[in-house]
């Protein structure tokens, strides 16, 4: 993951600008930015339930941990 400074830095511009937009949650940006860090959190997320369905102890245990939080997220 990147700081919102590094973002802006990859979108050429200012990272003042950056934070303000990003404060405002019906602003494109903010939903754009919330849009890649959870489609990359995903990412992740599969990554670790492929390597726990092959086998992988650590990937299982971080998997459970994953299922145990969205039961939390759920209450």
């Amino acid at each position: 993951m990147f700081t919102k400074e590094e973002i802006a830095v990859i979108l050429e511009v200012d990272p003042a600008e950056i934070v303000v937009l990003l404060q405002d949650h019906d602003n494109v940006t903010f939903k754009a930015f919330q849009r890649g860090r959870l489609k990359r959190e995903a990412e992740v997320r599969k990554g670790i339930f492929d390597l726990a369905q092959n086998g992988s102890s650590p990937a299982q245990a971080f998997a459970m941990k994953i299922i145990e939080n969205a039961k939390m997220d759920d209450v």
